[in-house]
């Protein structure tokens, strides 16, 4: 007889839901699925359990009632523009695990909670700075000045890759980690109720998205070095790089992705534990 864990175990993993910028394409919900159509293509349907994230380009058309399931099951959607900059979020209802959640709101009771949270997120900035340091083998003088090392990096990506696949990678992984740390706070409790992280500032998922794509540099110019170097070793000249290869490439990162960003909200948590 199979068992509920054992069920639950070959279930797979809800994954994010790119819809291709240069496609037409609508989405409706019927039931517990998605149904996404376009043009002289057979629609396809996509069951909400297997969502975590959806990213959505102007020309793609969503249903009400599909804005709400998702909201409802705590999946994040993404608008972007044309440039493909992301100009709004929805984010939905959070999950019953409350402990991260409340530990803000009791840091909000402090006169001056504010200027102990940007501390906080300033000396993760350096914590991360000094690994990078260590990893990348960059000039020990970055090894607490976070600004400069994202410029130093940015810098060797753009010797790696030219400075258009350079800014849009970094651009892209860090949209992206600020959408996948938002599901993830949705999993802690933090959801479109709580506005004061959500809306304005401080804005959370921002903050440590951004914070994670710091610490994912490494990848991303690993990643850039193993391209130029093959290309070398070809004599062959760098193809640009496209949207589709990008976010290819952040979610073969996934284990990588999930367990640093996790270490980051832990982190987080544990501070707000020890000042209360």
């Amino acid at each position: 007889m199979t068992t509920k864990g054992a069920l639950a175990e070959k279930l797979p993993l809800p994954r994010p839901l790119y819809i291709a910028p240069q496609e037409k394409a609508s989405i409706t919900v019927e039931g517990p699925a998605l149904t996404i159509e376009r043009p002289e293509s057979p629609a396809v349907n996509v069951p909400l359990r297997r969502v975590s994230r959806i990213h959505l380009a102007p020309n793609v058309t969503i249903e009400t009632a599909a804005l709400l399931a998702c909201a409802q099951r705590g999946i994040v959607l993404v608008f972007h523009d044309d440039e493909e900059n992301p100009v709004a979020r929805i984010i939905g209802n959070a999950t019953e695990n409350t402990r991260l959640r409340q530990r803000l709101i009791d840091l909000t009771d402090l006169p001056d909670w504010q200027d102990r949270y940007h501390d906080w997120r300033r000396a993760m900035e350096r914590r991360i700075c000094n690994t990078l340091r260590n990893r990348l083998d960059a000039p020990w003088a970055l090894k607490t000045r976070p600004d400069a090392m994202k410029q130093w990096i940015q810098q060797r990506a753009i010797a790696l890759a030219g400075p258009r696949d350079a800014e849009r990678t970094s651009r892209l992984f860090r949209q992206l980690s600020i959408t996948w740390m938002q599901s993830r706070l949705l999993a802690h409790g933090v959801g479109a109720e709580n506005e004061l992280w959500t809306i304005g500032e401080p804005d959370l998922a921002r903050d440590l998205g951004t914070i994670l794509a710091f610490r994912i540099e490494t990848a991303r110019l690993g990643w850039l070095r193993g391209r130029a170097e093959a290309a070398s070793r070809k004599g062959k000249r760098l193809k640009p790089l496209s949207r589709r290869t990008i976010i290819a490439r952040f979610e073969k990162q996934r284990g990588r992705i999930e367990r640093l960003g996790d270490d980051i909200v832990n982190r987080l948590h544990r501070w707000l534990v020890e000042i209360s």
